[in-house]
């Protein structure tokens, strides 16, 4: 009964080592990295919601997309602008680069409609990380607008 069993074995074992390398490597599936975004404390909150969604002023003259040297590079964008007053909460949600190598921004405000506020414009600066990306030219759009162009 011995003298059977091993060689089965040993043939099984060999079958299955050889057939794992019968997989040509060209037909294995890859995967095209989507870049992460980090957060940037403007993202969207659960109980927004229950808030009243408003448009920001937006100053994409005095915006900018910045580059840090890293491999791969890490983007982020600065973004000046107003919201209406100081009741109201910056939010900004971020697309990663598309097929276009255009990487989307939409900026708004949230604010309580029943909360009492002053009412004064209130400047506000955000750097918004974008991700990491490595190589070719991507532009960067915020509420449609073009705030700058890279070249990584």
């Amino acid at each position: 009964m011995k003298k059977v069993i091993l060689p089965i074995t040993m043939s099984l074992l060999i079958l299955s080592i050889t057939g794992c390398s019968l997989v040509p490597p060209s037909t294995l599936p890859t995967s095209t990295p989507v870049p992460s975004i980090p957060p940037s404390g403007y993202e969207p909150q659960p109980d927004d919601a229950k808030l009243t969604r408003d448009q920001v002023f937006l100053d994409v003259e005095n915006s900018s997309v910045l580059i840090r040297e890293s491999l791969p590079a890490q983007v982020s964008v600065m973004l000046n602008g107003n919201l209406s007053d100081p009741c109201h909460q910056l939010r900004v949600v971020v697309t990663p680069a598309n097929s276009l190598k255009e990487i989307k921004l939409e900026v708004y405000s949230v604010f309580d409609p029943n909360m009492a506020c002053i009412t004064v414009i209130k400047p506000f600066t955000a750097t918004i990380p974008l991700g990491n990306y490595a190589g070719g030219h991507f532009t960067v759009y915020a509420n449609g607008q073009l705030v700058g162009e890279l070249d990584i």
